[in-house]
C-alpha cells in the first residue's frame, strides 16, 4: 500500500464550507504519482504508457479543512495490460471517499501490451492481500 498526506486549502472548500467533490480526484491523482512514475520513462518513445479506462469516486461523507487527509493506494487486481487502483480517503481515521481507476498499459502504437517485468513488480509488491 502507498499512502500520502493530502492537507485540505481553503480554496479546495466549496460553498458548504466541506471539500469540493470536484478535489478527490485531484488528490487521488497526486497520492498515486509513486505508481505512475513506475511507468513513465522520459527517454522512451511513449514517456507514459499508461491510459485511463475507468474512474469511479464514490462519497461516503464530508471532508473539511483539518486534519489532513490520508490517501491509502492498493493494487486491486493486474492483469495482462491492465492493473486497477484502488484509493481511499480518510479523515479522523473514517473513510470519506474511495475510488477504483483502471489503467492500460500501451505500446507505442497505443494499444494494449503486456505490462513489463519492473512495474508489474511494483505493483505485485503493492496488492491488496
Amino acid at each position: 500500500m502507498i499512502t500520502a498526506t493530502i492537507r485540505p486549502r481553503i480554496d479546495d472548500l466549496g460553498p458548504a464550507g466541506h471539500v469540493h467533490n470536484t478535489v478527490l480526484p485531484a488528490w487521488f491523482q497526486e497520492a498515486r504519482s509513486e505508481f505512475i512514475e513506475k511507468f513513465s520513462d522520459p527517454k522512451a518513445a511513449n514517456p507514459l504508457p499508461l491510459m485511463i479506462k475507468e474512474y469511479t469516486v464514490t462519497f461516503h461523507r464530508e471532508l473539511v479543512l483539518v486534519p489532513a487527509v490520508e490517501v491509502e493506494i492498493s493494487v486491486e487486481k493486474i492483469g495482462n495490460s491492465s492493473f486497477v487502483l484502488h484509493e481511499r480517503a480518510l479523515q479522523d481515521s473514517q473513510l470519506a471517499a474511495e475510488s477504483r481507476v483502471v489503467y492500460i498499459y500501451v505500446g507505442i502504437d497505443n494499444r494494449p501490451a503486456a505490462i513489463p517485468e519492473e512495474p508489474r513488480a511494483f505493483l505485485e509488491e503493492h496488492q491488496e492481500a
